[in-house]
């Protein structure tokens, strides 16, 4: 009998994985995956020792540690995000929803991505979103090393399993970095030409009028972020002159995916204070909105 207790603690724990790893894989929701988990446990928590209870138990808090919930009630704090010393708003995320629109070789239509599809932080590294070679290489060249020091030179670059391209560099104090670039449309060579023959010559002419145009400065930094979102002079540039003409929800987002790339800037504090005097009731948080699944559109009713 004794044997037989053991036996089905264990058979347990077996089941306990095994359906996290198909739960995971079919794609399961997170409510009906708990659900079930309780429901293997309540049938099978009066069988088997004592220490296989204990690792029932143990094997259900780390499961429930992995949770959303619990990730609100308990958050944990990122040493490398902490390290950064960036102020709360830039790790903040605007709700915004892509528009609809037939340019399917813009990644970025009228500036509709959410900030961190363009440019987060993952592994102690940023992760950005990027539409060519050169751009991945102009973008880490501009920004140097997250730690703030200048890149001393690329060193290899590799595309991962999620068709990422990881780029690592050599930064002059001698230390490595690396950055993620989350790829649109891989291979489009097409959509490559686009940034040596458009996106540039935009950014050139944008930079030039700013001072004396400054409504057209925005219009051509607008199209240089519609192909390269996470562009960080243009975005710099769109906070500045929407900050002074009042804008402060552009200035924000835009600040804010800057200083996302260029974590390190030496104009960080100083952008913080003239949002914080400018707009500082639209750096507050914004609600978090529940979720709502779209229903697939019918092509018959359209």
């Amino acid at each position: 009998m004794a044997n037989q207790k053991v036996l089905s603690g264990s058979f347990f724990s077996y089941r306990v994985f095994q359906n996290l790893i198909l739960g995971y894989q079919k794609g399961q929701t997170q409510r009906f995956f708990t659900d079930r988990l309780f429901r293997e446990f309540r049938f099978y928590f009066g069988i088997g020792s004592y220490s296989n209870r204990f690792v029932l138990i143990l094997c259900v808090l780390l499961f429930v540690s992995g949770c959303s919930f619990y990730r609100r009630i308990f958050p944990k704090e990122d040493a490398f995000i902490k390290s950064l010393n960036l102020p709360e708003w830039v790790l903040e995320s605007n709700i915004k929803l892509r528009v609809l629109s037939g340019l399917q070789d813009v990644p970025n239509p009228e500036d509709s991505l959410p900030e961190d599809e363009i440019a987060t932080f993952e592994n102690k590294a940023r992760r950005i979103l990027a539409t060519s070679p050169q751009a991945m290489k102009d973008l880490f060249e501009a920004t140097g090393c997250i730690d703030g020091s200048r890149l001393a030179g690329i060193r290899a670059n590799r595309i991962t399993e999620r068709e990422e391209d990881v780029w690592y560099g050599i930064c002059q104090n001698g230390k490595e970095d690396a950055i993620i670039f989350r790829l649109f449309q891989m291979g489009n060579t097409d959509l490559y030409r686009k940034y040596d023959k458009e996106t540039a010559s935009a950014w050139e002419e944008a930079r030039k009028l700013a001072a004396n145009n400054p409504d057209r400065a925005v219009r051509l930094a607008n199209q240089v972020i519609e192909l390269e979102p996470a562009h960080p002079a243009a975005r710099k540039l769109l906070g500045q002159l929407y900050l002074k003409g009042g804008y402060c929800k552009g200035a924000i987002r835009n600040y804010r995916i800057y200083l996302r790339v260029m974590p390190l800037a030496g104009d960080k504090w100083k952008i913080h204070e003239q949002l914080s005097q400018k707009c500082g009731g639209f750096l507050k948080p914004e609600p978090k909105r529940e979720e709502v699944e779209l229903p697939d559109a019918d092509p018959d009713a359209m």
